[in-house]
């Protein structure tokens, strides 16, 4: 793509022809990309990211990690980061596709038993509720001395955040917080944070690096089965 006359900056793909550092236009083939398919001018490449140890993919030099090591230790993005070790066992591809066909046929037993299971609680609820609660609780038995099911009640409370806030104007802050325990969460809008952080502006450096000390990462691993691949 030519940076010249016909550049739109409204017609541009968010990760296609802007350096995500400096924001200046990529010609096609000037540039590089990032693990992640952003694009970067080689400038921003050379002094803001490093080449993962794992996969080569650039990865930002303040996102990278390392093992301890001391300072020369290599650095690797998440993803590579967080794979096994190489004294860790993991089986070959025939043990692979054995454990493979495995857990998808079980996958599918789980679902039909889940499906099943679901129905008989269904059934037993209503056979609890037509019979007198003891401890809160009722207890159905198959037979004499059989192990039965135990169907439990409790009660959940929520308290609806604006009629909240105007009985603790009601009530005083002081005595409100004796009461009530106030819990705030955040999540991040993706958008806007990573143009923050991304910003070279020094007046906000000191806020980025505060907000970059409150990020904690975690990688979850999910493990789903996928379609069987269709023939041509």
């Amino acid at each position: 793509m030519e940076a010249e006359n016909n550049f739109r900056a409204g017609e541009v793909e968010a990760r296609g022809a802007l350096c995500v550092e400096c924001l200046t236009a990529v010609a096609a083939g000037a540039g590089l990309m990032d693990r992640c398919g952003a694009a970067l001018c080689r400038a921003c490449a050379g002094e803001f990211y490093v080449a993962c140890e794992g996969c080569g993919g650039l990865v930002a030099r303040d996102e990278a990690l390392s093992r301890p090591g001391g300072e020369d230790a290599a650095l690797s993005c998440f993803e590579c980061f967080g794979r096994a070790d190489g004294d860790e066992d993991v089986p070959d591809d025939e043990e692979l596709a054995a454990l493979v066909a495995e857990f998808v046929a079980l996958h599918e037993e789980t679902k039909r038993l889940g499906a099943r299971l679901d129905e008989i609680k269904d059934v037993l609820k209503r056979a609890a509720r037509a019979r007198p609660r003891v401890s809160n609780a009722v207890v159905l038995r198959g037979g004499d001395g059989a192990a039965g099911v135990r169907c439990g009640y409790t009660v959940r409370t929520s308290y609806d955040a604006e009629k909240l806030s105007a009985a603790e104007r009601l009530v005083g802050t002081e005595l409100f917080s004796t009461l009530f325990e106030r819990k705030v969460a955040y999540t991040a809008r993706r958008d806007g944070l990573e143009a923050f952080l991304s910003s070279d502006d020094e007046a906000t450096a000191d806020a980025r690096e505060a907000l970059r000390a409150a990020e904690q990462r975690s990688e979850v691993e999910t493990v789903t089965v996928v379609a069987q691949k269709k023939k041509k």
